[in-house]
């Protein structure tokens, strides 16, 4: 009589243990689901993503339109900016709507193709339509005239680098407000190919004081890339050049400056006079990119780490290049042209005019008119470090890299101590009567008291730098160019970096199974199993391992074979091991829905010692 045992489950001949690939895993009962070279994924902007407008936001926002869309006009509301910065945008679903406005089928074609920022607008308005967020809608749909009319195209693969298959983008979504900055900035990397035009500033809007006539110069010289990859990816915002140009109201200070000539003593002179000109200053700004690397993500604990450095920015006073002031900016919004603080030279900021009389013996009471030039020459240059960001959700988050040293006002100090006044003559009037004198009787006069009284003079503004140029600095590039800045996630000293959110991506998702079709054995007894191993996709898989070790007691009874039972595939092994042995190895070749079969015959050991 035989004996017929009912054994756990667990030691039954399916409790075998197979690996897959890479990775192993303990069949219990007896199916696995395995997704074959999956990575965790984040997808990183560099960028402020504004929770809401404010009212001095709004302001520089239709500024920051106009300067990078030349000859264009933009006045959105604080409730406008604000539907825009509250709204987020499903990746997926923009793409997809991209590529049935443009008759294109798959993501990848979408963010090659040539579009205008009015088709992007557009894809957005009917994507955010479709979800029921108005406010954004009709916020897009005032900028329709402005973009309408602006000519050119922009490639969104440029800025928005997805190195994702198509599904895995599903959970992601951009702020649309950084979305349509960056699609800008695109456009006037990719169009603005001449000096920029500038922008006149609304200083009250801006609450500015003591400056009055701001313009604004703004050039993308390399556009922001937003990133959606594994561990490695790098990021970067965009690299800008900017000019300002604004006015000194009331300008120097005049009175000490007469007060250091009278101080000179020089005897003879009196009816002395000094008045000025316009104080103006232009300065100019190189923005490297702010910039980092993905250097962690785990998608099961929802946490990512960057490593991320604010761009370098350099201040300068003076003009670029010494070909003349016509050519000054042809040689800054030369994208082409690396900038260095050798490239500049003295900057003309003011005139002066000085007139006196002297009293020369033997010549008499001569009027001496002297006409000034006040010129000045300064660089500050930025020094950031890399500093760690980490995120742990939930997303979208937004964390800031502190400015440190070289926030606006201590980048400003550092470009007035280093501000270098000069003052120079030009020609010089000296007459008796109405009649000039020259000779050695005006080369008296400007040895003796001319050049003395321009050295006062060099002095004594020089000493109002901190009191009078420092200020309106301050006004200028931190009420301005610095929330300028800011919108594109820059800042001066700082950057600002956004984790969208977290994926995951796998190339194959395979499924793999096995059974016996019983729920017992017979010691002594056969029984034949099979392992079943199938691709579901999107991508083929190559040289999966599989492997199965069988359970004490049990070992081959014959060859196992292998074939491909579903699409289309190989093993690498029609048939293999033999009787006595106790482990299946092979691998598998299937694409996307292939399925092949591993047929198992084994026989029960009679020994129940051998279990």
């Amino acid at each position: 009589m035989s004996a017929r045992r009912n054994m756990p489950r667990g030691a039954r001949c399916l409790m075998g243990l197979l690996f897959l690939a890479t990775t192993a895993f303990a069949l219990f009962p007896s199916r696995v689901h395995a997704q074959v070279g999956c990575t965790s994924n984040a997808c990183v902007t560099a960028g402020p993503r504004l929770a809401s407008v404010d009212s001095t936001q709004s302001p520089v926002l239709n500024l920051l339109f106009q300067a990078l869309l030349p000859g264009t006009s933009v006045n959105l509301t604080v409730l406008d900016w604000n539907g825009l910065a509250g709204a987020d945008i499903n990746l997926n679903a923009l793409l997809a709507q991209l590529g049935t406005n443009l008759s294109l089928s798959d993501p990848s074609q979408v963010l090659a193709a040539d579009i205008t920022l009015d088709q992007l607008r557009l894809a957005m308005a009917q994507v955010l339509q479709a979800d029921g967020n108005t406010a954004a809608v009709n916020a897009l749909n005032l900028l329709a005239p402005t973009l309408a009319g602006v000519a050119g195209t922009i490639n969104l693969g440029d800025f928005l680098q997805v190195s994702l298959p198509p599904g895995s983008l599903a959970d992601i979504d951009l702020d649309v407000l950084d979305l349509l900055t960056g699609s800008v900035q695109l456009y006037n990397f990719e169009n603005v190919l001449t000096t920029p035009t500038p922008v006149t500033v609304n200083t009250a809007a801006l609450g500015l004081t003591g400056v009055a006539n701001v313009q604004q110069w703004l050039q993308v010289v390399e556009p922001p890339v937003y990133v959606c990859g594994p561990v490695g990816t790098q990021f970067h915002t965009a690299a800008i050049r900017a000019k300002s140009n604004f006015e000194i109201l009331n300008g120097f200070n005049l009175a000490p400056v007469v007060t250091a000539i009278n101080s000179l003593g020089l005897l003879g002179v009196s009816n002395l006079s000094l008045t000025q000109g316009l104080l103006e200053l232009d300065v100019y700004a190189e923005v490297a990119r702010a910039q980092g690397t993905i250097s962690q993500v785990n998608a099961l604990a929802q946490t990512v780490t960057v490593q991320a450095e604010p761009g370098i920015v350099d201040l300068y006073i003076g003009d670029p290049g010494i070909a003349g002031p016509a050519d000054d900016d042809a040689v800054f919004f030369n994208r082409s042209d690396s900038i260095d603080a050798a490239d500049f030279v003295r900057q003309d900021i003011s005139s002066l005019n000085l007139s006196f009389n002297v009293n020369i013996p033997l010549v008499g009471d001569v009027s001496v008119q002297v006409p000034l030039t006040v010129s000045a020459l300064a660089i500050a240059e930025g020094d950031p470090a890399v500093q760690t960001l980490s995120f742990n959700g939930p997303y979208a988050e937004t964390q800031t890299i502190t400015c440190g040293t070289l926030c606006v006002g201590n980048l400003v100090t550092s470009l007035v101590n280093n501000l270098n006044l000069d003052v120079r003559a030009g020609t010089i009037t000296a007459t008796v009567l109405g009649v000039p004198v020259s000779g050695a009787v005006l080369t008296n006069i400007v040895n003796n008291f001319v050049n003395p009284m321009i050295g006062a003079i060099e002095g004594a503004l020089q000493a109002q730098t901190t009191t009078i140029i420092q200020p309106a600095l301050n006004a200028v590039l931190g009420g301005v160019l610095d929330p300028l800045l800011d919108m594109l996630g820059i800042g001066i000293g700082q950057a600002v970096v956004t984790v969208e959110g977290i994926g995951v991506a796998c190339t194959a998702d395979l499924v793999i199974a096995k059974s016996d079709g019983s729920g017992t054995y017979a010691p002594g007894g056969t029984a034949t199993y099979a392992i079943t191993v199938s691709n579901a996709g999107p991508a083929a898989v190559t040289g999966a391992a599989v492997s199965d070790t069988l359970p004490n007691g049990v070992t081959l009874s014959g060859p196992w074979t292998c074939a491909v039972t579903q699409g289309t595939g190989a093993c690498s092994l029609a048939t293999g091991g033999s009787a006595g042995d106790q482990s299946v190895n092979l691998t598998v070749n299937l694409d996307a829905g292939g399925q092949a079969t591993i047929n198992v015959p084994v026989t029960f050991s009679a020994n129940p010692a051998a279990y």
